[in-house]
């Protein structure tokens, strides 16, 4: 019994420090936000949300409104996706903070190499194709259409991004997350992205709510 008990005391002890952990460091309070999530994550050093909440606490010091924005964004998620893809979630964030850490990826390589290897594929679009069909066609009408195995091939950089804005504005949010996911390499016009797609997840999250409520 004893054995459990503690167990269980550590649990909540780990909630609570998760907790003020993330108040502190939505409201700009990086330093208690960083002590809170270190005293979670010395509690259970397998956790993610204490080592997500960690970094991005130590990201704020220096870039508070990106470090906030990430961690919004994470919430978001979290909100709306599946509990069984919590895992997937999180390392894709630890990804994003790492590449922010690092401030020098780049995407350039990526999307050429993409290319060049996309181009022999016999399911290929060039999205320079897409963006004519555009001029007569409304996106959704276009990206609905393509063929379920279809690989997009982009010529550069400003492209996958102008495409990865079109899936945000365009509601595509599932489509987006598996791009970014998919990506070699993050660097800072991801951030952007992220912050349209909280502004959608938290928009679509306070229509559930209402519809719930609605319910009862």
């Amino acid at each position: 019994m004893q054995t459990i008990h503690i167990q269980q005391t550590h649990t909540i002890s780990k909630k609570s420090f998760q907790k003020k952990g993330s108040k502190n460091l939505l409201s700009g309070n990086f330093k208690e936000a960083f002590r809170m999530f270190e005293s979670a994550f010395w509690l259970d050093t397998n956790d993610l949300d204490s080592r997500i909440g960690l970094y991005l606490s130590d990201m704020g010091m220096d870039f508070g409104q990106e470090a906030i924005g990430i961690y919004e964004f994470y919430q978001s998620i979290l909100a709306c996706e599946q509990r069984s893809k919590k895992y997937r979630v999180q390392k894709m964030i630890l990804s994003l903070i790492e590449a922010f850490d690092n401030k020098t990826h780049s995407l350039s390589k990526a999307v050429q190499n993409s290319k060049n290897a996309t181009m022999e594929s016999y399911d290929a679009i060039n999205y320079a194709d897409i963006k004519t069909m555009l001029k007569t066609q409304d996106f959704k009408e276009v990206y609905s259409g393509l063929p379920i195995n279809t690989k997009l091939v982009f010529g550069q950089k400003s492209d996958f991004y102008e495409f990865l804005s079109l899936l945000v504005k365009n509601d595509y949010l599932d489509a987006l997350l598996n791009y970014i996911d998919a990506l070699p390499k993050y660097d800072m016009d991801i951030i952007p992205l992220l912050e349209a797609a909280n502004n959608k997840l938290t928009a679509k999250n306070n229509k559930n709510k209402k519809h719930q409520k609605e319910q009862k």
